[in-house]
């Protein structure tokens, strides 16, 4: 069997506490280590952790 050379990229949609936007992310590092993982709003600029802002995967 041929394993495929193109592979989907997870992303997530992440929600901000603060504001309440949605964005969306897309982990550099895999899917397996999120827990350490921190993102700035892009609205308002606020460093949330990405484990407990996911809404859903996308």
């Amino acid at each position: 069997m041929q394993q495929s050379l193109f592979r989907v990229p997870m992303m997530f949609l992440l929600e901000c506490p603060r504001c309440h936007k949605r964005m969306k992310y897309a982990p550099v590092g895999g899917v397996s280590d999120l827990s350490g993982k921190k993102k700035a709003c892009v609205y308002c600029n606020l460093s949330f952790g990405v484990q407990k802002a996911v809404v859903r995967p996308v």
